[in-house]
């Protein structure tokens, strides 16, 4: 037996909580046929009883229906709110199209201005007359859409201006697997290039920086270690990369005793001085959304009034000095042009060894106050091509003296970071010392290189001169310490503490190794 239309509706339209009120009532109006059974003959109780089933059978499978249709609109329901919610949450611009691809939703992202709120009125526009993949024919956008093809990261450019963006879509299907349309995300491009920019610009920055410098991020079990620069891994010790992602307070307890206590107790943006050092804890605000950071920095401790009495005393030395030397050698001068004629040859003699020992006296304060300006110099850090500036230097030395015979080999593409004009000094003295002490070889070699010593990238400028005895090294890089005699080798005994000296600014240290007569090699790093 069927249900009448109008009542088959109204089970199917009747809200579930109406569900229960309509089996009661079936129910009820069964009750009375059934209860009067003993009354009816018995054909008609058995067609009243499979009446009555066969009611209730209906009732129950519209009750299912309609609650399953029920639970299905619930749950559509609710994953479009999570979408909804996702979209309002992207830092980017969230657009939808429909089946033929046309722009049903644009949200700008928060940041956004100009074409990216213009965009929210275009709805009903097919999305690939809108942009235009670049460097792509003009319809490549529109053939991927129409493929169902994923979209991004792609570069696009946006007709209406010009302005270029990164797009990155996919295809919505439904349970045939026909595309529904496209939801994808829109980012402009020169903030997300930017973005990259900083992160390498920085990623670039901590393998230079000259001083300690530590990148701590605050974590559940305490603060780790997030990045160190080369001179706070050379300051802990152990192999490169080895402190990334250590707790701080193991680190900090690997630093000098006197400096580990005082880090204990430095507070976000305090200074505290130690072991000559300057510490500063700096906090980082990376937003809210990022783990709190903090950075320290340590610096040597600055000495103003020690680097003062350091300037007087070199220029008391050189003023009060020159002032004699400039009398002696004067009337030295004067006696010998005035007075030379009637000197016999040993008299001229010792008048050329007073003027030389003044010339050589000229020459050593000028060292002097060489040597102290390398001190107090500001370092400049820029790319150096050491290559090339030892190419000129030699060509120069080579243009003095262009009858020597020399091969001189040259590693290319020595680039380093560093101080331009201190590094010229650098190798000026050591290419210099290398053409120098190789002068009385019949064929001078000259050698500058890069190798790898005990696991660390050492520079070496290498030679086949006279040499030195070893025994003597602790000397070689003393202010006026010389190896060899004036004699043979001219000089005033600075050129080499120069070189310690600028190397050690831009932390790296000078050795070196010989033998007498078999030339020498002097390694450095930076």
């Amino acid at each position: 037996m069927r249900l009448p239309s109008r009542d088959r509706a109204a089970l199917t339209d009747c809200p579930k909580g109406q569900v229960a009120g309509s089996l009661s009532a079936i129910a009820s109006m069964w009750a009375a046929p059934v209860s009067a059974q003993s009354l009816a003959p018995p054909g008609t109780v058995t067609a009243y009883g499979l009446l009555m089933w066969l009611g209730f059978g209906i009732a129950c499978t519209a009750a299912g229906a309609l609650w399953v249709r029920q639970r299905l609109r619930l749950q559509q329901q609710r994953v479009q709110r999570d979408v909804e919610t996702l979209i309002a949450l992207s830092e980017h611009a969230v657009w939808r199209t429909d089946a033929e691809h046309r722009l049903l939703m644009w949200r700008p992202s928060p940041e956004a201005e100009g074409p990216a709120w213009q965009l929210a009125n275009q709805q009903g526009q097919a999305f690939a007359q809108l942009f235009a993949l670049e460097d792509d024919p003009e319809d490549a956008l529109a053939l991927r859409m129409a493929a169902g093809s994923t979209i991004g990261p792609l570069r696009a450019v946006l007709k209406s201006d010009g302005s270029r963006w990164l797009l990155r879509a996919q295809a919505t299907l439904d349970a045939q697997g026909r595309v529904l349309g496209y939801l994808g995300t829109a980012q402009p491009l020169a903030p997300a290039l930017q973005a990259r920019h900083d992160k390498v610009l920085l990623s670039r920055l901590w393998g230079v920086m000259a001083q300690p410098t530590f990148l701590l991020q605050s974590e559940a079990q305490g603060w780790t270690v997030r990045q160190v620069s080369p001179a706070a891994q050379q300051l802990v010790g152990g192999e490169p990369g080895a402190l990334l992602g250590q707790a701080w307070e193991a680190v900090r307890k690997a630093l000098p005793p006197d400096m580990a206590q005082a880090l204990e107790r430095l507070e976000p943006g305090g200074v505290v001085t130690v072991a000559g050092w300057q510490a500063r804890l700096v906090e980082v605000d990376a937003g809210s959304d990022l783990p709190a950071s903090r950075l320290l920095c340590l610096s040597t401790e600055a000495k103003p009034q020690a680097q003062e009495d350091q300037e007087s005393f070199v220029y008391s030395i050189s003023h009060d000095l020159r002032a004699p030397i400039r009398v002696v050698e004067g009337f030295s001068r004067i006696l010998k042009e005035d007075y030379g004629r009637f000197l016999d040859r040993i008299g001229n003699d010792h008048l050329d060894r007073v003027l030389a020992a003044a010339a050589r006296m000229n020459s050593m304060i000028d060292a002097l106050l060489a040597l102290s300006r390398l001190q107090s110099q500001p370092l400049a850090r820029k790319p150096v091509d050491l290559s090339q500036l030892a190419t000129y230097i030699l060509e120069d030395l080579r243009r003095d003296q262009p009858e020597r015979a020399a091969e001189v080999l040259i590693e290319p593409g020595i680039i380093v970071q560093g101080d331009p004009t201190l590094l010229r000094v650098a190798l000026e003295n050591l290419l210099g010392n290398a053409w120098k002490y190789s002068s009385k070889c019949p064929q001078t070699r000259i050698e500058f290189k890069r190798e790898l010593t005990e696991g660390q990238n050492t520079l070496v400028v290498a030679d086949n001169g006279a040499g030195f005895d070893m025994r003597f090294a602790d000397r070689l890089f003393g202010v006026f310490q010389r190896l060899h005699s004036a004699k043979d080798f001219q000089g005033t005994g600075v050129g080499l503490a120069s070189v310690r000296r600028i190397i050690r600014r831009h932390g790296g240290d000078i050795w070196a190794e010989s033998e007498v007569g078999q030339g020498a090699r002097f390694y450095f790093t930076l």
